[in-house]
């Protein structure tokens, strides 16, 4: 992500445009170049030698903001090592000696005499111990490599303006997000990221379209910046559809205004073309029902619900025996207003194939953990569902009427 001074947009008439920069810049592309450069032949160097480095370059650059955001998006996907155990330790005990030897000196001594005493009182050699002496400070970490796939100059200058569009979507409230006539499997992989993202949105498909309208954390402000940057990392995907609209309502420094992109700007999407991540904790939840009884869909296809709109189920659970489907639907801290609006829709129209995921954090915000904890289709859970909450609950909804 780039930092707030380092976003590039302007505002007229309340609608927000990033300034994105061309993909084929020559100039910028050789910039990307030698930047990627120098950090290949800093393997092992220090944090704040790199960066001091790469910010000359920037600061050379007839752009000096779009260069810094470069540096800033490139030591982003940088791995640095970390200090070993004992660091404060060590420092403490060493600067301990020190004080001994030096109070240990008579008032004339020199400094040479000084390093000679303090060289024997050191357990390792007086170079080597001052320069473990502060390992821990960010800057003194070590370059190691990348954190994940290396980048090239077109992936990096890409990047850059993906990161362009994300940072205003930190404020935003809402977005709204069409697909024109989509792939099937494009959309699958976008409502994937969806999940992954931990957002709920209310899907429609009219005709070949299918609109997404993901509601923003409603009263629940200090979630917002959270809340954002789930928003920002959802824009990732979006580039994989090969022809949508996007709008979002965001807050800049002076006013509200309005986010819109479409696949007419200049944005590509760093995702492999795979249907979609997985996260960790669904995967080991799947992990948990590898078994006779369950087996489980870890893509299923949105749900129909109301009179005209979709759901988006994290997972869906099948009964070997009966094969009745159960779909799961997460709702996490910041979905006070989609999880009302999926309770009102089960109220006026029952789905029996429903269960609700809801994290107790929300059922303690809406005051609603009582009727939550007694309701058939709801299972509160913690950070994530447990296995065992999970299939508890399952079982009763087979052996319940619908099976």
């Amino acid at each position: 992500m780039l930092t707030r001074e380092l976003l590039n947009f302007r505002v007229r008439e309340g609608m927000l445009r990033p300034a994105f920069v061309k993909r084929t810049d020559a100039a910028l592309l050789a910039l990307a170049g030698e930047l990627l450069a120098e950090v290949e032949a800093s393997r092992g160097a220090r944090l704040d030698d790199l960066e001091e480095s790469l910010g000359l370059k920037a600061g050379a650059f007839t752009r000096p903001k779009v260069a810094r955001g470069l540096v800033k998006l490139l030591l982003d996907r940088l791995l640095f090592d970390e200090p070993s155990p004992g660091v404060g330790e060590a420092r403490w005990e060493r600067l301990k000696a020190a004080a001994r030897v030096l109070r240990a000196l008579p008032p004339d001594a020199t400094v040479e005499s000084y390093e000679a005493r303090l060289a024997e009182a050191l357990p390792v050699p007086l170079p080597e111990a001052r320069e473990a002496l502060y390992a821990d400070l960010p800057g003194n970490r070590r370059l190691v490599g990348w954190d994940g796939e290396p980048l090239g100059a077109q992936a990096l200058v890409d990047r850059y303006n993906l990161a362009l569009a994300q940072g205003p979507l930190l404020t935003a409230r809402r977005l709204t997000l069409r697909a024109l006539a989509p792939e099937l499997l494009r959309v699958r992989k976008v409502l994937r990221w969806l999940k992954f993202c931990r957002l709920v949105a209310e899907v429609k498909r009219v005709g070949e379209d299918w609109t997404l309208d993901v509601e923003g954390p409603g009263a629940m402000l200090a979630l917002q910046k959270k809340y954002g940057l789930q928003l920002a990392s959802f824009l990732s995907v979006v580039p994989v559809l090969k022809h949508w609209e996007l709008t979002a309502t965001v807050e800049t420094a002076r006013t509200q205004a309005t986010l819109a992109l479409s696949d007419k700007d200049p944005l590509v999407s760093p995702l492999p073309t795979a249907l979609g991540h997985v996260p960790e904790e669904v995967a080991s939840l799947a992990e948990g029902f590898a078994d006779d009884a369950w087996e489980v869909d870890l893509t299923p296809l949105p749900r129909h619900m109301g009179a005209a709109g979709l759901c988006v189920p994290d997972l869906t659970f099948r009964h070997r025996e009966s094969r009745r489907e159960v779909a799961l639907e997460l709702f996490h801290a910041w979905h006070a207003r989609p999880l009302a609006r999926r309770l009102e829709e089960l109220r006026s129209r029952p789905d029996g194939g429903l269960l609700l995921g809801v994290d107790r954090a929300l059922a303690k915000e809406s005051g609603e953990r009582e009727a939550l904890e007694a309701h058939p289709q709801v299972v509160l859970f913690n950070g994530f569902p447990s296995a065992r909450r999970l299939r508890e609950r399952l079982a009763r909804m087979v052996e319940g009427p619908g099976r």
